[in-house]
């Protein structure tokens, strides 16, 4: 539903996100404000998108979860992707939980 509030909601104000992307290089944020402004920028890039959760494995404060993405972009993104292309991608993400908020997620596609 591209709820930014609702997702940052589950945010612990210190959250750290990485997202490993190779060979394409990779992300670092740090707080809020830098995780909030990626989710802004990503929920924008994509006229539909939709996300699948495969699987999930959770130990204590981590989680594991295994997802399938797809979308059609709604701008160029880079050299790869045109405006109206569909974009598939089979990704991993580690979440960590500190009290009842997320403050970790890595991200890898």
């Amino acid at each position: 539903a591209n709820d930014l509030d609702g997702m940052m909601e589950c945010c612990a104000d210190d959250i750290v996100f990485e997202s490993i992307n190779n060979p394409y290089g990779s992300v670092r944020l740090v707080g809020k404000a830098e995780v909030r402004g990626l989710l802004e920028a990503t929920t924008q890039a994509f006229q539909e998108r939709r996300q699948k959760l495969v699987g999930m494995i959770v130990d204590g404060d981590r989680v594991a979860a295994e997802t399938m993405f797809s979308g059609v972009a709604a701008t160029e993104m880079g050299q790869h992707v045109r405006a109206g292309e569909h974009v598939s991608i089979r990704g991993a993400t580690i979440f960590e939980v500190s009290g009842d908020r997320l403050s970790r997620i890595c991200d890898y596609s």
